[in-house]
């Protein structure tokens, strides 16, 4: 038995829901995923509980200081351990059944400790009183330090955390694919549904994690200059050009921006590898491979620049051009999401469709991508951006991209539950999980989009001041609906029941 699976199966309570299959001789491409998966909900229920606190502390008119401590850490749990973490366990799993070969040796190790060390080191840190945003606003978490906010230790702390995180993101996952793809001995037991690197499920994946590894090596030089000096292994001196503003500012929005787009375009190879297992005629083709990987071959061009939109309001400091670049890049990513769109309807036109819940989850959450990209291409204007950009509607944005992201994932992680764990979960169950979570994802949307335009401002602890805990309270109940559902979830998969032996049948995931 793998680490791994000792790791889950000794769990309290979530490793019952991800106890590994150890009987299929599928436990070397089973166990890093199972334990990552596994790690991402206990992460969820840390930030379901603190998106409770949030409005409370709005509600009872609790200290301010508990608003921006709750709202950091549940912003920072839901996109990093939790969402960023399953995508990498289902996709891993997904991958090595694809290309017959283990999840094995030090890389996953590494990938899982750094992420959850890395997570677990920034939780620390906030409580210790660092508030940063989840988009790092440089230098503000060091004149904070200067002005006696919160102290320098839980800077040094802070920034460790995030270092951390970063190495899981930009180095330790891609560097596991590339390496799964491209290297290695590929065994025939561990092949589940076998793919080329043309086909749209592998291609997306591959483009995937060179996206998070190119993207991301500026904020891995800068970001190890700044935690070295921060450590005194060199002089402070010596990091003078990482300490700049525009320098962190810049590297940092490359990869962050591309680590949404590089989430995108995996969660966009997952739809298009598992859509053909669930069409009505079994015919298992998508209408076109080629409009499906011109569509993700679009979304990569378009997106590596479009964060220059992110820095329309520092203009004039950025020059005109390159805002207007970002914005045009930014309108540029809706004619892939066009194409891909026409892919995925116009698949389903010709072959029909399964309504089981694994797809339907998994067109849900593109309902709310789709939504989520209707918001983005609006505050990347230039016009709009000065207006939109500090309120509530970029959070809504945000959090959109992560709700769509998640329930995507967790409905591919319901297709591949069976191979991992050896049980099947209840359909009806499955179902209302997704009726919740679309009512709930959504509302909350749409709640945070027209506080937004209302001009409800992001990060603001007091919402009874201008009226704006009409939003709140929107944002709450619609956010109640989700927890609903993601606890609906959670029983299925307590519930889940063995696969019968008798079936002789071997489950095959994308």
């Amino acid at each position: 038995m793998s680490i791994a699976s000792t790791i889950v199966q000794n769990t309290p309570l979530f490793g019952r829901m991800f106890t590994v299959d150890k009987s299929s001789g599928l436990e070397e491409i089973n166990a890093w995923p199972a334990l990552m998966i596994m790690t991402s909900f206990v992460w969820l229920a840390v930030a379901g509980v603190l998106g409770l606190v949030m409005p409370a502390t709005q509600l009872f008119e609790l200290e301010s200081d508990l608003f921006y401590t709750t709202l950091t850490l549940h912003g920072a749990a839901l996109t990093f351990p939790f969402t960023f973490q399953l995508m990498a366990g289902v996709g891993l799993h997904r991958s090595a059944g694809c290309v017959g070969k283990p999840v094995t040796g030090w890389l996953p190790a590494a990938a899982y400790i750094s992420m959850n060390l890395g997570s677990a080191l920034l939780t620390v840190a906030v409580l210790m009183g660092l508030k940063v945003s989840l988009v790092v606003m440089y230098p503000l978490p060091l004149v904070g330090a200067q002005m006696g906010i919160w102290s320098m230790n839980a800077v040094i702390l802070g920034f460790t955390g995030i270092y951390l995180v970063l190495a899981c993101m930009i180095l330790f996952y891609p560097l596991l694919v590339l390496k799964m793809l491209f290297f290695g001995r590929k065994r025939p037991e561990l092949i589940l549904s076998e793919r080329s690197l043309n086909d749209p499920g592998m291609l997306g994946m591959t483009l995937s994690a060179l996206t998070l590894l190119v993207t991301g090596l500026p904020l891995v030089a800068v970001g190890t200059t700044l935690v070295a000096a921060l450590y005194g292994i060199i002089p402070m001196s010596m990091a003078a050009w990482a300490a700049e503003p525009v320098v962190f500012q810049y590297s940092f929005y490359i990869f962050a921006h591309n680590l949404m787009e590089a989430m995108a375009l995996m969660v966009m190879s997952a739809m298009y590898a598992t859509l053909p297992l669930y069409l009505a005629d079994g015919t298992r083709e998508l209408f076109s491979k080629k409009l499906a990987n011109t569509a993700l071959w679009i979304l990569l061009l378009t997106s590596l620049t479009s964060f220059l939109h992110h820095f329309i309001t520092l203009y004039p400091n950025q020059p005109a051009g390159l805002s207007y670049w970002g914005n045009i890049m930014s309108w540029g990513t809706g004619v892939g999401a066009a194409i891909s769109i026409f892919t995925v309807f116009a698949t389903i036109w010709q072959h029909g469709l399964r309504p089981e819940p694994a797809i339907i989850a998994m067109l849900m959450g593109w309902v709310l991508y789709i939504l989520d990209g209707a918001s983005a291409v609006v505050t990347s204007n230039v016009a709009w951006s000065y207006m939109l950009h500090g309120t509530m509607w970029q959070s809504g944005h945000t959090m959109t991209v992560i709700v769509a992201m998640a329930i995507m994932w967790l409905g591919a992680l319901y297709h591949h539950y069976p191979v991992i764990t050896g049980r099947n979960l209840d359909p009806v169950l499955g179902r209302w999980f997704i009726r919740l979570f679309s009512v709930g994802g959504i509302g909350a949307a749409l709640a945070m989009l027209a506080g937004g335009a209302a001009g409800m401002p992001r990060r603001y602890a007091d919402w009874t001041q201008e009226g704006w805990m009409l939003y709140g309270n929107l944002i709450l109940l619609f956010g109640l609906v989700l927890g609903a559902s993601l606890v609906v979830y959670a029983y299925n998969l307590l519930k889940s029941r063995e696969i019968p032996a008798a079936t002789g049948e071997r489950v095959v995931p994308a």
